[in-house]
């Protein structure tokens, strides 16, 4: 008997017609909805890639821009310090060296054993000259006056005893540098010992006197405060708690600046000076006491001190973190959505993703009717898609952020490029928008203007009203040279980089006008006066920097100019001119001056600044050259009167001189101020030699012109040579000396003819002639008559 097949009934849409289906088919149905969720599931873990590789571009992109913006701002910052410090030190070295060639320190490193330095007048005025040299830079903490012979240490307060001075810490320095033979040198830092000083540590500047010397006899040691170095930085990056430090060649902290403190910095100079990676544009990355820090580092050249500026990495990077924070929590949602999706039946779900999708393209229901799904999933559906277009309009949001960063962007990229750090400026090259080109002609040129020294009634004021005035300076740059050339403007903290992009045929033509007008209208609407560096037109933006230094190198040569005016740097790439010391000129016109011959020495010296001005030599250097010149002549008066005060009396020669500011000025000044007097000087001292040498010459006559009188012997007398002599006596009496000694023996023969009654023999005796035919031949020929005839003649 044959059992009825078993049968499946279920109804379709709810109508009561059954529908017939193997028991086998249920199951594979089950297994196809179980594949359209797995599918929907692969679908959203798919979408976290791209979330997770855009998060992933912004976090990197925007952790690089922090670093690189941490790096920039700490060079800038560091190099500004460094700039002030390397001056303010150059400072202290020339006024120290000026110091050292006034007349009475000359005069105290000559002083031996005795006399005693407590028993001079002059040790009172270097110490007057100790306290205001002390005082004229707020910088300088207290100056010693070191006499290694006497074994005395002068200040501004007393004189101490080596013995029972209390801060001789550079004395062991100085002995070692002395065997060196070394110029001058700096210790950094030194601990000062006892109350003669203010700081308890300080730079301290030793200088042995004399310049050239086999043994120094003296030192000038000048004491620097460190805190005004530390005052020197006054904010960090992202304005964090930053610090700065500035370690000398060894490793050794001088100064501590900022709010991070560390208890122990030379840990951070031992880790520098073994030497740390360099990563480019990002800053170094160093663990330290303190936790994290981004470490940026610069040494100067001048006097090799590394400078360190350290900002901690959570300041720094605290907005990216938030950015990665984002991106796990979108990463972790949409994981769980794929969780619920593979999990748990959701048709009607499938079917709302796939309308989205397709609206997403673009479709819509152009290609057919939805997937059609319950009412009672609407909602969520709806929910669904609010949330992917918020998810767009957040990406739009962080496009627009990033557009909002390309100025930031350029700026960095523009400083990078006047600096010459090519690293800095790939950021910009790699990411910058196309429509985003900044320069389409070939040329390109940097002025720099900074404002000039204000007076009392300025309308701008040092500090912010500064900042203001540069602010105001660039915007006027930008809309004067606005559709003429592609202008870009950079503002640092003491000036304004103009950069100007032009065609090749107005490079030459256009630059100067260019900065004139920019000048002239500065001096219009703002009422203060500017000065405009030109820098040489280059062809190649890689080197702007050349540019760039071109015009500061110009700036710094005119600072002790008035200002206003535009000032230009050097037009074409030149080989360094080496020019050495014009000797020869300064020995010829040295001697002229020693002889007195004004017409000589106007001669010797144009012949010595025309040589230095048509060498193409820099300013400062010409200036140099003349400041030697003018100790060599200073010299030559001083050894006929080392006081000089006489000759320039109320005048500082060496202060006048450093306030000149052109070639011509010096030259003129040598001429009037101190070569002029100079000569009047010698000649003054010529001439009252002069005289008294003929005073001892006639007195000597008259004396012994009895005896064997020559010209040689009176010379030898006299300590001076038969020659000069001789010229003396010709200039002076108008006579040969042996015509003289005649004339004075026949007024003396004369003198007895008639007032005595010795014969001729006992005559020539007495005045030194040998017998009477001697003085009979002599006196004939210079009266035309014998003796005895004038004896007669006369009593007649």
């Amino acid at each position: 008997m044959k059992m009825p097949m078993k049968t499946d009934i279920c109804y379709n849409n709810g109508t009561n017609h059954p529908v017939g289906t193997k028991s086998g088919e249920k199951p594979m149905n089950l297994v196809r909805k179980l594949i359209r969720q797995r599918q929907i599931a692969l679908l959203l873990l798919l979408s976290i890639v791209p979330v997770i590789g855009f998060g992933t571009f912004s976090y990197y992109t925007s952790l690089r821009l922090i670093e690189a913006e941490v790096k920039r701002t700490s060079e800038v910052a560091i190099s500004q310090m460094k700039e002030q410090v390397d001056q303010l030190l150059r400072q202290i070295e020339e006024v120290t060296g000026q110091f050292s060639l006034q007349a009475g320190m000359l005069q105290f490193v000559k002083i031996q054993e005795t006399p005693l330095l407590g028993t001079l007048q002059t040790v009172n005025d270097i110490r007057r000259d100790l306290v205001n040299f002390s005082s004229s830079i707020h910088a300088v903490d207290s100056v010693y006056l070191y006499h290694r012979k006497q074994k005395l240490v002068l200040t501004s307060n007393t004189l101490f005893d080596l013995d029972s001075f209390p801060d001789t810490s550079w004395l062991p320095i100085l002995q070692k540098a002395a065997a060196e033979r070394k110029s001058k040198l700096w210790i950094t830092p030194r601990a000062m010992s006892g109350d003669v000083g203010k700081s308890p540590e300080a730079l301290t500047y030793v200088l042995p006197l004399p310049y050239f010397y086999e043994e120094p006899d003296a030192a000038l040691i000048v004491n620097v405060k460190t805190n005004v170095i530390a005052d020197m930085i006054r904010s960090f990056p992202f304005d964090s708690r930053g610090g700065l430090l500035v370690l000398s060649e060894a490793g050794r902290t001088i100064v501590q600046a900022g709010q991070l403190r560390l208890e122990k910095p030379d840990a951070i100079g031992a880790k520098l000076t073994a030497g740390t990676p360099d990563e480019g544009s990002r800053p170094v990355k160093l663990d330290t006491e303190a936790g994290a820090m981004y470490v940026t580092t610069e040494r100067s050249a001048a006097y090799g001190f590394l400078y360190v500026m350290l900002i901690p990495a959570e300041a720094a990077s605290h907005n990216a973190q938030l950015l990665k924070i984002w991106i796990v929590a979108a990463t972790a949602v949409l994981s769980l959505l794929s969780l619920f999706v593979a999990y748990f039946n959701a048709r009607r779900f499938q079917s709302g993703l796939r309308r989205i999708f397709l609206t997403l393209r673009g479709k819509g229901d152009a290609e057919g009717e939805p997937e059609p799904f319950d009412a009672d999933y609407a909602e969520g559906f709806a929910r669904i898609e609010n949330g992917i277009t918020a998810l767009i309009k957040e990406m739009g949001d962080v496009r627009s952020q990033w557009n909002s960063q390309l100025p930031v962007l350029r700026d960095h990229f523009l400083m990078s490029a006047l600096l010459g750090n090519k690293a800095g400026m790939d950021p910009w090259l790699r990411q910058k928008p196309a429509e985003t080109e900044l320069f389409p002609d070939p040329v390109f040129c940097v002025l720099v203007a900074e404002m000039d020294a204000i007076g009392e009634t300025a309308r701008f004021r040092s500090g912010e009203d500064t900042k203001l005035f540069l602010f105001a300076v660039a915007n006027i740059s930008q809309e004067l040279m606005r559709g003429k050339f592609a202008t870009e403007t950079v503002i640092s903290r003491q000036h304004v980089a103009v950069i100007l992009n032009m065609p090749q045929y107005e490079a030459d033509r256009e630059t100067v006008r260019a900065a004139e007008s920019i000048r002239y209208a500065v001096s219009s609407y703002l009422k203060q006066t500017v000065t405009i560096a030109v820098g040489r037109p280059i062809t190649d933006f890689r080197e702007l920097s050349v540019s760039y230094q071109d015009a500061l190198h110009a700036l710094q040569e005119n600072w002790p100019k008035a200002g206003n005016e535009v000032v230009r740097g050097s037009q074409e790439l030149e080989t360094p001119v080496s020019v050495p010391y014009p000797a020869e000129c300064e020995s010829a016109l040295l001697a002229a001056i020693r002889e007195g011959d004004s017409a000589r020495t106007v001669r010797e010296l144009d012949a010595f600044f025309d040589g230095l001005n048509g060498s193409r030599l820099p300013f400062a250097l010409i200036k140099t050259y003349a400041m030697q010149l003018l100790v060599s002549v200073i010299r030559l008066l001083q050894e006929y009167d080392p006081d000089l005060t006489q000759t320039f009396p109320g005048r500082s020669l060496y202060a006048e001189f450093a306030q000149l500011n052109a070639s011509p000025a010096i030259c003129d000044w040598f001429s009037e101020t101190v070569i002029a007097p100079g000569i009047d000087f010698l000649n003054g001292l010529k001439r009252l030699r002069m005289e008294t040498i003929m005073e001892r010459t006639k007195k000597l006559i008259e004396e012994r012109y009895a005896q064997d009188l020559s010209l040689q012997l009176a010379a030898d007398q006299l300590g001076i040579s038969p020659s000069y002599l001789s010229e003396l006596i010709k200039q002076h009496w108008g006579e040969t000396f042996i015509a003289y000694v005649t004339r004075y023996r026949i007024d003396k023969a004369k003198s007895l003819l008639l007032k005595t009654e010795l014969n001729i023999a006992d005559i020539a005796v007495e005045i030194g002639y040998g017998n009477a035919t001697h003085l009979i031949r002599v006196f004939k020929k210079s009266e035309g008559m014998t003796p005895g005839e004038y004896r007669l003649r006369s009593r007649s």
